[in-house]
């Protein structure tokens, strides 16, 4: 039976069911009205018409207000519920609060709301798909933004190097040497290689980035990403150091990711502070792995720290240079070789950030 149907049969049923309760109804208190006259003589007096007309509004005010209880309140409710969730209001339990006339105390329709049993069970499930897939759809909003987000701040990096060898080789103040500016076209070319390889390496159907392991020597490793950092144009007045009592340290990590990493770390370091900031590396492996990055700068106040791997918390860092950005995709990208990342700084003390790996097994 299709639900037109099921409706058309459910309308005759209420027209035959209010007739006959109507006429039933009517007939009934007017064998009682006559039974009282016979009792109550002085009642034979009362106009029958008018006993009629009364018993007749008594009736039809007792059905009413049946019917609107028992059918008017339910039907109220399931606009209301619609009207919350074309407003997309999705929360299962809010309408069940706000309705819950509509069930007894063991969570169950009430029998006199049968009929309605089967729309309310359909607006609870529409309820609940609703409102996963509004999570869903936050989610992946969220999602999307942090991926965008996280190219625009990557892409940052070897931009600078770019621009800031390219503002020095067409400075008229500066001149440079045959050799320096092939050295300078070659770093160029570098850093668009570099930034070819971000490009692909980015991929929008995937949030996170897939890690490719290999075994390097971890010190080496470090020691070219310093000295990348060092040579760029914009921490020519910084002083970088590197410490580690391991001359050479095989370790299973993705050298592409972990660059990201550092890089993010040096630079941020020497774009949040002020010329002449002393930053350095140290390499420990003891019960873990551990990188520190630690300068002498400006440092962040608690109200930033609390929030500092908040890639969405942004309005603060904004305001000293930054996007906010950076150290989400560091944590991020941290967790992906199963480590984490642990941040201290307080004003004009410094910072310290502290990767933490595991061990190789």
């Amino acid at each position: 039976m299709t639900l037109i149907q099921r409706t058309m049969l459910l309308v005759l049923f209420f027209l035959i069911a209010s007739a006959v309760i109507i006429s039933i109804s009517f007939v009934l208190i007017v064998v009682v009205v006559i039974l009282s006259m016979e009792i109550v003589p002085a009642l034979r007096h009362v106009n029958i018409k008018v006993y009629q007309a009364l018993v007749l509004l008594f009736v039809i005010g007792c059905y009413s207000y049946t019917i609107g209880t028992i059918v008017g309140k339910p039907l109220l409710a399931v606009i209301g519920w619609l009207k919350g969730l074309s407003e997309e209001k999705y929360n299962r339990h809010h309408y069940t609060e706000q309705f819950a006339f509509l069930w007894n105390k063991h969570n169950k329709i009430k029998w006199y709301y049968r009929p309605f049993k089967d729309i309310l069970f359909r607006l609870q499930e529409l309820s609940t798909s609703l409102e996963r897939n509004h999570r869903e759809i936050v989610r992946e909003n969220e999602n999307r933004e942090q991926w965008l987000s996280g190219i625009s701040h990557d892409l940052k990096t070897p931009f600078s190097y770019i621009k800031g060898y390219l503002d020095l080789m067409t400075s008229q103040d500066i001149s440079l040497t045959e050799d320096e500016r092939n050295q300078a076209m070659h770093l160029i070319k570098q850093k668009t290689d570099e930034i070819e390889g971000l490009v692909h390496t980015f991929q929008i159907q995937q949030t996170q980035p897939v890690v490719l392991k290999t075994r390097s020597d971890l010190v080496s490793f470090l020691r070219e990403v310093i000295l990348d950092a060092a040579n760029n144009p914009k921490a020519a007045r910084d002083h970088f150091t590197f410490e580690t009592s391991i001359d050479a340290y095989e370790y299973y990590f993705d050298p592409r990711l972990l660059k990201r990493v550092m890089q993010n770390l040096l630079i941020n370091a020497v774009l949040h502070n002020p010329p002449d900031t002393k930053i350095m590396v140290r390499l420990e492996a003891k019960d873990h792995l551990y990188i520190t990055v630690a300068d002498n700068g400006v440092g962040m106040p608690a109200h930033i720290l609390q929030n500092v791997f908040d890639y969405r918390v942004r309005g603060e860092t904004k305001a000293t240079g930054g996007e906010g950005i950076g150290l989400a995709v560091v944590k991020a990208l941290v967790e992906e070789h199963q480590g984490q990342i642990d941040v201290q700084s307080s004003p004009n003390q410094g910072t310290l950030m502290t990767i933490t790996l595991p061990l190789n097994e």
